[in-house]
């Protein structure tokens, strides 16, 4: 088992503890503000609640790129904020992954994803030697319960630092974001424009679908886990 990096496990950065929090969040801030210059206020506000409804449960970059893309933002700029979210989301966990632990609710989900985990590498040793690789396919494959969040966790039961950590999930995050926005984005360009008002119906069938099916299901793990 490789050795972990000091993830801020000690108290000698308390005196910058709040800044640790902050600058994920400040980032992010800068790039909506970034985004704004250019954006009508319609597509910007659209894009802010995309990005928000990527950092709630259970929604994925599986569900929100189609619906971005649906709803007119351009492909390239919302796989661009998603990635930028896994990158932060990457960076607060780096820097704050102790802080996390303790969140009611979250703290404990996350001790028993880890306790789990670890039990699932003890028995399969052969995937820590894949740790690098592995943990960017985890990252960039998208499915519900990958992302950078989840992702760092796993980079942190397989003894990976933070710097290692945080650019797994940041190429991950690009890969899997840009390779479903550019594959939705050419699917959307083979579908005649005479079509799209039936097209329009049935992706918001599906999604529909897909999310009243992720709803049940996380809700049925809340209830389990309770």
């Amino acid at each position: 088992m490789r050795q972990t990096g000091v993830w801020g496990d000690d108290r000698a950065d308390d005196r910058t503890r709040w800044l640790k929090v902050s600058v994920p969040f400040l980032l992010c801030g800068v790039f909506l503000a970034a985004v704004g210059l250019f954006l009508p206020v319609e597509q910007w506000l659209l894009l802010l609640g995309m990005m928000v409804a990527y950092v709630v449960p259970p929604l994925g970059r599986e569900t929100i790129i189609p619906v971005s893309i649906l709803l007119g933002i351009p492909w390239w700029l919302i796989a661009l904020a998603l990635a930028f979210l896994d990158f932060a989301g990457g960076l607060f966990m780096a820097w704050n992954f102790p802080l996390v632990l303790r969140i009611p609710y979250v703290g404990p989900r996350v001790r028993r994803f880890m306790a789990a985990g670890r039990a699932f590498l003890d028995r399969r040793p052969w995937l820590e030697r894949l740790y690098f690789i592995g943990l960017i396919i985890f990252v960039s494959i998208p499915f519900d319960g990958s992302g950078s969040i989840v992702g760092s966790v796993v980079g942190r039961m397989l003894g990976m630092t933070k710097i290692e950590v945080l650019s797994c999930v940041t190429i991950g995050g690009i890969i899997g974001s840009f390779a479903v926005a550019l594959g939705i984005d050419y699917i959307a360009n083979l579908i005649p424009a005479g079509a799209w008002p039936w097209v329009s119906v049935i992706v918001f069938l599906l999604i529909g679908t897909a999310l009243l099916v992720m709803y049940r299901s996380y809700w049925w793990e809340h209830k389990a886990n309770a």
